[in-house]
């Protein structure tokens, strides 16, 4: 079986690590893989397989392969994607072997789309006067996939009911829980002394870290929270760096920045505790855009989404305190974390009970590591995808 994988790339990171694991399990298992991505895909791929081929966009031929699998995100690094949409679109959409994932259940939006070119063959797709945001690249994808993939039922249920699809086409694989090559198998022995709590990601007000700093303002133990992540906005970034100084906990917060792909597992496996937020700041609802999201019925982030950033820290064997959303309650539960509403009272008591109760911590580190092995097995989720490639030939 010959497989593409279409993939973008970000400039610092590479392609993304969903992509990467994938198609090292699918080489690992006997299938013929090729990573179709923009320039320079090898020497920003994360996990290097030396029989999987690395195939530029303007070489992609569809005839090429059995399976082409896309994946769609939130970012407009995916619009070569639609490029190749656009200069196969009579191909691909008489074919069956075209597999979508849909890693965000909405996922795309006309704030995140810079190229006139995808705009316009994203209108021409659809037949009705009112188009939202997001359906410019969804339809798209829709029309040509005979799967869509998503990581969690909550997601696939509410894309389903908002483009009335029926369930022959969507299928649910949850994301792997993988660790980079290299990297030691980490230790969830939680015996010292070093109180790191992470915040992995994306630093955004659409995750609304300003609360995790106000929830740790008044909290007495000895910690360190740390943030791991680009600013996706400079002005958030000095209210956050305002709002520090205003409470007073300089000494306690520490900003790394963007990191590599093994410094990001290194800085994981070094944390008591991670923190996964799906908040929306309030320094965000007083801007102008969010105002204009939210007329659009786009004033909230993704709220059933599954971040990989979560099955990695289960990899890693860590206590997870994170959001209410409904697309994480298929990976966390009681015995390996703590859900959190949108209160800050409610994230200052999940992080102070575990840092006062090390037991607890253990207990939910040792479950997460399990259920990482046990459920999110890379090589296991890659046999997943495998069978669904097979109902496409």
């Amino acid at each position: 079986m010959k497989i593409g994988i279409v993939t973008p790339l970000d400039p610092k990171t590479g392609i993304s690590i969903y992509a990467a694991i994938l198609a090292v399990e699918l080489q690992n298992l006997g299938k013929d893989v090729s990573i179709i991505s923009p320039d320079n895909s090898f020497d920003n791929l994360p996990i290097k397989h030396e029989d999987i081929n690395y195939i530029s966009p303007n070489n992609y031929v569809p005839e090429d392969y059995d399976i082409t699998h896309f994946q769609l995100a939130s970012s407009n690094l995916h619009e070569f994607q639609l490029h190749l949409l656009d200069d196969h679109h009579k191909k691909l959409k008489n074919s069956s072997n075209i597999i979508t994932t849909i890693h965000d259940a909405r996922n795309f939006d006309s704030f995140d789309l810079k190229c006139s070119k995808c705009i316009s063959f994203g209108l021409n797709l659809t037949n009705t006067p009112i188009i939202y945001p997001f359906d410019i690249v969804d339809k798209a994808f829709q029309r040509i996939s005979k799967y869509l993939i998503f990581h969690n039922t909550f997601a696939m249920e509410e894309y389903k009911n908002r483009y009335k699809l029926n369930n022959n086409s969507l299928r649910y694989i949850p994301i792997s829980a993988y660790r980079l090559e290299g990297t030691t198998d980490p230790n969830v022995d939680l015996d010292n002394n070093d109180n790191r709590i992470l915040v992995p990601g994306y630093i955004s007000p659409f995750k609304g870290q300003d609360i995790l700093l106000k929830a740790v303002s008044n909290i007495d133990q000895d910690f360190k929270l740390v943030f791991m992540g680009k600013i996706v906005d400079k002005n958030y970034g000095i209210y956050l760096d305002n709002l520090i100084k205003k409470e007073g906990i300089q000494d306690k917060v520490e900003f790394l920045g963007f990191v590599t792909d093994y410094e990001f597992i290194n800085q994981i496996d070094k944390a008591k505790i991670v923190l996964i937020p799906r908040l929306i700041s309030s320094w965000l609802k007083k801007t102008p855009i969010y105002r204009l999201r939210k007329l659009l019925g786009f004033d909230y982030l993704i709220n059933h989404s599954t971040s990989a950033v979560l099955t990695m820290s289960l990899a890693s064997g860590k206590p997870i305190i994170c959001s209410k959303n409904q697309g994480f309650s298929e990976y966390i539960n009681s015995s390996r974390g703590i859900f959190c509403d949108n209160k800050i009272e409610s994230w200052r008591n999940a992080i102070k009970f575990l840092l006062e109760n090390p037991e607890k911590q253990r207990e939910m580190s040792i479950n997460s590591k399990n259920f990482a092995n046990n459920t999110l097995n890379p090589t296991m989720i890659a046999k997943k995808h495998i069978k669904l490639y097979n109902q496409c030939l």
